[in-house]
């Protein structure tokens, strides 16, 4: 991932605009659409503001390995509802694996109800997001 698909993600997991970020980085509009377009780099003041806005390390800004906890972005999980995705628990669950396939039926406040088969059985389940390490949409 980009520095500047990076920027995008954290702006957008915020739901912020273009235009709200760059105001709060002391930037023009124009100059955070070349640093997104990866025209333009930050220089190393604007880039530890970023850093400090999103509330990340200027290392993991700046790191390729960064991963985006969207856990607070409900429109971005929102999107997943009625979708057949793969779920794998940060605790053991006995019914459910990182293998098992599980339909998104409602994102509500810190939970995602989920359904999935288990043997014969449709389970309906309620799961914490803090308790979820990755979702995975299945692929068609």
């Amino acid at each position: 991932m980009t520095l500047g698909e990076k920027i995008i993600e954290l702006r957008k997991k915020e739901n912020m605009t273009q235009e709200a970020l760059a105001s709060k980085i002391g930037v023009t509009r124009q100059t955070l659409s070349s640093w997104e377009s990866d025209i333009t780099s930050p220089n190393i003041k604007d880039a530890k503001e970023i850093a400090y806005i999103f509330q990340i390390s200027l290392d993991d800004l700046l790191e390729n390995h960064l991963d985006i906890n969207c856990q607070s972005s409900h429109s971005i999980l929102k999107n997943l509802i009625g979708e057949t995705c793969y779920i794998e628990l940060l605790e053991d669950d006995y019914k459910m694996d990182d293998e098992t396939l599980c339909k998104v039926l409602n994102i509500e406040g810190d939970f995602i109800k989920i359904e999935f088969q288990y043997g014969k059985e449709s389970i309906t389940k309620l799961v914490d997001l803090n308790l979820i390490s990755t979702i995975r949409k299945e692929e068609k």
